[in-house]
């Protein structure tokens, strides 16, 4: 097999970009909207380990480190059935540390096919879009790894019972609410980590936009002066060649 040719041909695809923007839409705004069954929570596990899997095969072409990315991914699968039928081993929180592992191999993964040299289109920006939302998934299971520790970091005008949750459709909430600088007023950090994770997300959500624009723009207008160089080239190599004919005839 050529290491230089990913194995899952659809993830070097921009295509594969914009399906992945449509299941972090699903899971990040519909999925919250209905309480799950454990079948259904099992199968929202599933899938997310075989994004993970396929997404590091596509794009990892280390043998010593996608083979660590494999492991993590059974390994995140394997917490959460342990989980989902052994709630009294989830309060370690070394499935929502898995979870967090692999949404940040995943955001990585997913920047890299978005600014991968080449012509920047539409299902490229979906891209940045998909990375923008991976960055709100990481830091709400980020804030529910340490409610799992601390309960009372984070004040909730409705006190969030079940903390920590296998749903924790509140701290997306209020993760995308820091990110995205919009403010209910519902809920606010008390804990002196969760007010310095918060203000990551805030800086984070301000300045991606920015710098991620610049550089889709950036490479856009390398793309075309790149093109538009090699079309002058051509228009001049062709006048060269009918010069030299017609010297050539005279």
């Amino acid at each position: 097999m050529n290491p230089a040719v990913p194995v899952f041909s659809f993830w070097a695809k921009d295509q594969g970009l914009s399906f992945f923007l449509a299941f972090l839409i699903i899971t990040t705004i519909f999925v919250p909207m209905v309480t799950l069954s454990r079948f259904g929570r099992i199968g929202m596990g599933l899938m997310f380990a075989l994004m993970l899997f396929s997404g590091a095969v596509a794009t990892i072409r280390k043998t010593i480190l996608m083979s660590l990315v494999i492991a993590l991914t059974v390994l995140e699968f394997a917490a959460d059935l342990l989980i989902e039928f052994k709630p009294s081993f989830g309060h370690w929180g070394w499935d929502t540390a898995l979870k967090i592992a692999g949404l940040t191999i995943l955001g990585v993964m997913t920047l890299r096919q978005t600014l991968r040299p080449g012509p920047v289109s539409v299902h490229r920006i979906m891209g940045g879009v998909a990375a923008y939302l991976l960055i709100g998934l990481t830091w709400a299971f980020g804030y529910k790894l340490l409610m799992e520790e601390r309960p009372d970091a984070i004040h909730f005008q409705t006190f969030v019972g079940g903390i920590p949750t296998r749903e924790p459709s509140r701290l997306i909430q209020f993760s995308f609410s820091t990110l995205t600088s919009v403010s209910y007023g519902d809920a606010y950090p008390v804990h002196r980590i969760a007010r310095s994770l918060a203000t990551a997300e805030a800086l984070i959500g301000q300045l991606y936009p920015a710098i991620l624009i610049a550089t889709l723009v950036g490479m856009s207008l390398q793309s075309r002066s790149v093109e538009g160089t090699g079309t002058r080239r051509d228009v001049l190599s062709a006048a060269t060649t009918e010069e030299k004919r017609r010297e050539q005839v005279s």
